[in-house]
């Protein structure tokens, strides 16, 4: 469309929509509609009024119109966060000055647990695992034979005991006899009870003395266990294994190099089970909470949308950043890696038959959202009202300005609104131009 009939289309619908113009055009098109009969030094207005043929006409402004919508909308809490593994974890070796013989995985490799990443010198480890299990069977041995001496000084003692029973038995029957008996054989098998029983002490503390050489014996056994398990344990340490599955996202040994427990080996990210960590402002407090839905887009990239689901709310507020901590845990993970900067939006409300009206329909004046309405009449109503959520597309209509609902059947103006008035006459038509 050239220029002189745009100014005479918009002459004739009695709008000047200069603001939809690029600024280079609009100082010509003002030239342009200041030469047309009827407009020079003319301000624009809804109703223009002429004379053709000796009589007043009223001019009406083109506009467009559609129906309220119904539809769902979401209340939400937006804020922006890094997705983040929820185990990473750093491997260290646990043994130092031993040099790297050899590395199994690299940056960026999937590993399961217990994969072998890298193994360093074990020589002496070896060496000291051999002698610890040799000296825990050295003890083996000793206590096998030290319950062999026990169990032959309980047999003396039994015996002992038997022969002190026997001798004391005979003085008994001979005491009885009284002068019948030679006093000397009296004093003899006195004597030989006496003895009897100073044999059955000593085969009791013989007795005793075993067991106590035995539990010696069990203590110096258990000592080279723990001494071989130790050596054991030090010796798989050689194998650096991977804790638990993941992506190795760092390595920092190199083949040659000495072992070390000031910086991990590997850094090793479980990609399977990743969340996000997200600091909310304090009024955000009351309308989050565990179970809500919360949509997740990346800044760049990919523009499929992620769901995952409030985890944690912390109830403590961070006094230094007035902040309070929520975890997410994110539903489904392939496509995103952590560190990836996200848009989270918790979900916190949904009402599915929300009235809508649509963003092009929308004026503000000082911040207070108006569109415009055609009545029966064909005149423009100007309506202020109470706006809710927003969509991409849509405003939320809460209320009227005066708190009553309003009516789902308005023709709600999306074209030419721009510089209307309340009661303006109107035409509908199905395209602006």
């Amino acid at each position: 469309m050239t220029l002189l009939r745009r100014a005479r289309v918009l002459a004739h619908s009695g709008r000047l929509a200069l603001t939809r113009l690029p600024l280079s055009v609009r100082p010509a098109l003002l030239a342009l509609l200041a030469a047309l009969p009827g407009c020079g030094g003319t301000a624009p207005s809804d109703a223009v009024r002429t004379a053709v043929g000796g009589k007043e006409i009223t001019r009406q402004t083109l506009v467009v119109v559609e129906p309220l919508q119904r539809g769902e909308v979401r209340d939400e809490v937006v804020v922006s966060a890094r997705v983040a593994a929820r185990a990473t974890v750093a491997i260290f070796t646990r043994l130092t000055s031993l040099p790297v013989v050899a590395i199994h995985a690299e940056e960026g490799q999937q590993v399961d647990a217990g994969e072998l990443l890298a193994e360093l010198l074990d020589t002496e480890l070896r060496l000291a695992e051999a002698t610890a299990r040799a000296q825990q069977q050295e003890a083996e041995h000793a206590l096998a034979l030290a319950r062999v001496t026990h169990e032959e000084n309980t047999a003396r003692a039994i015996r002992a005991e038997r022969a002190a029973q026997k001798t004391a038995d005979d003085l008994a029957r001979i005491a009885e006899l009284g002068e019948l008996v030679n006093r000397q054989e009296v004093e003899d098998k006195r004597l030989a009870a006496e003895t009897a029983e100073d044999d059955l002490l000593l085969a009791r503390l013989a007795e005793r003395s075993a067991a106590i050489a035995v539990e010696q014996a069990v203590i110096t056994v258990d000592k080279a266990r723990i001494e071989a398990e130790r050596r054991a344990t030090e010796l798989s340490w050689a194998r650096i294994e991977a804790p638990g599955p993941g992506i190795i996202a760092e390595r920092e040994l190199d083949v040659g190099e000495l072992s070390s427990l000031a910086a991990p080996a590997f850094t090793l990210v479980d990609t399977s089970d990743l969340i996000l960590d997200l600091r909310l402002p304090q009024d955000a407090l009351g309308r989050v909470e565990p179970g809500q839905l919360v949509l997740v887009r990346p800044v760049t990239g990919t523009a499929r949308e992620f769901r995952g689901v409030v985890r944690f709310v912390n109830p403590v507020l961070d006094t230094a950043t007035g902040t309070v901590r929520v975890r997410v845990d994110l539903d489904e993970s392939e496509g995103l890696v952590p560190g990836l900067f996200c848009e989270a939006r918790i979900v916190t409300a949904e009402r599915g038959e929300a009235l809508l009206v649509s963003k092009r329909a929308v004026l503000y004046d000082n911040d207070q959202p108006v569109f415009f309405a055609v009545d029966a009449a064909d005149t423009a109503r100007r309506i202020a009202f109470v706006a809710g959520t927003s969509t991409p597309r849509s405003v939320e209509v809460l209320s009227g300005l005066d708190g009553e609902a309003l009516p789902a059947d308005l023709r709600v103006i999306v074209v030419g609104q721009e510089n209307l008035q309340d009661g303006a006459s109107v035409r509908v038509v199905e395209d602006a131009w």
